[in-house]
């Protein structure tokens, strides 16, 4: 059997369609051209002249700790600071090139550990600026005495990138030391913004680089992290989820919307509870239907006919880490399961409670 036939995210080009069918897989993963498994972690994807580029946090082998069955509950593992792995100093940056979301091509590091300061690196998110022609990558790196973020640039979306800001102080009133799980995202008219947990959104400067004193603010109903921030039909989102350091079982998805990237936000609900579980269980694993922490949301474009004409909507997919699923032998962290979900928006534009399903269809 080759390679390609145990590609586990297979595609399938239709005749009646000018795209690619894509299903992508909840419950395994997939391998790249050179028949290894991906490497998975926080992640993040840009999509730059017809290609994908998917970043993800590599923790290394090191295996996920189940703390479901501790007193603390599921969550409670690395606020401890006792998982090494978590908060081990070794992790790197890797990218992914595809154009399908089938093949996957592995494109080395994007950001190795000689690119960064010593320390803990979390969370790397890239956007693409027109004006300086550069990529962007922020990322959290909790070297001794960082407040806020660390920046790194590079020409291309395969890097290297190089740090070129070591610690970039925010503005407003969030987490103490500035930090935290962030998002990126650029507005139409090349504006970027920062949201981070707290949460405060925070509008970046001309090159991406620095920040501005403009920020806005919205609150969780309990504390969360992990915010994923985008937009659709003029309208800003912003979903997070409660407290899941790299836990088993993930995490909620509330939702909020805005008609200005900076708020005031609106809170439209919780869509990532598992519904048919009556009461919370720190101990179980099935309280959030996904059993991820968010990572992403990937827009891609509409379906079109061989004509060319638009024939669907524009697809938003979620796509979350399933910490502590690894199926390999040692359970190791860099091969944690994903989930993929397409959101559904209702006519009111808020978002549907999202399912369970093993896997995802897309149109590329």
């Amino acid at each position: 059997m080759s390679i390609r036939t145990v590609v586990l995210f297979a595609a399938l080009a239709l005749q009646q369609f000018d795209c690619t069918v894509t299903t992508l897989f909840n419950t395994k993963l997939p391998y790249d051209t050179r028949g290894k498994l991906l490497i998975t972690g926080e992640s993040d994807a840009i999509q730059h002249n017809g290609k994908f580029y998917f970043y993800f946090n590599n923790w290394g082998t090191c295996n996920g700790i189940d703390c479901c069955p501790t007193s603390g509950g599921c969550a409670s593992c690395c606020f401890t600071h006792l998982h090494t792995c978590v908060y081990g100093k070794n992790h790197s940056v890797v990218v992914y090139e595809t154009s399908d979301l089938s093949t996957w091509i592995y494109r080395g590091e994007a950001l190795p550990l000689s690119s960064r300061l010593p320390g803990t690196e979390f969370r790397p998110h890239v956007i693409f600026n027109k004006l300086t022609n550069k990529f962007v990558m922020w990322y959290e790196d909790r070297h001794p005495g960082q407040q806020g973020y660390a920046v790194a640039v590079a020409d291309t979306p395969v890097g290297p990138f190089k740090t070129i800001e070591n610690s970039i102080k925010m503005h407003g009133h969030g987490r103490s030391d500035g930090s935290g799980d962030f998002a990126l995202f650029v507005d139409d008219d090349g504006t970027a913004y920062h949201v981070r947990d707290g949460f405060v959104i925070e509008k970046l400067n001309a090159s991406y680089t620095g920040v501005t004193p403009e920020v806005g603010y919205l609150h969780t109903p309990k504390p969360s992290e992990g915010p994923v921030f985008f937009k659709r039909n003029g309208l800003y989102y912003i979903l997070a989820g409660t407290g899941c350091c790299a836990c088993k079982g993930g995490s909620s998805i509330y939702v909020f919307t805005a008609t200005n990237p900076l708020g005031p936000y609106q809170y439209r609900g919780d869509v990532g509870r598992n519904t048919t579980t009556k009461v919370f269980n720190k101990h179980s694993p099935y309280n959030y239907i996904t059993r991820a922490q968010a990572s992403l949301v990937l827009k891609l474009p509409p379906a079109t006919d061989e004509t060319g004409a638009v024939i669907g909507q524009e697809q938003f997919i979620w796509m979350g880490n399933q910490w502590v699923t690894a199926q390999e032998k040692g359970h190791p962290r860099n091969h944690d399961l994903l989930y993929w979900y397409p959101l559904e928006f209702k006519s009111d534009n808020s978002i549907a409670q999202v399912r369970w399903q093993d896997k995802t269809v897309v149109h590329v």
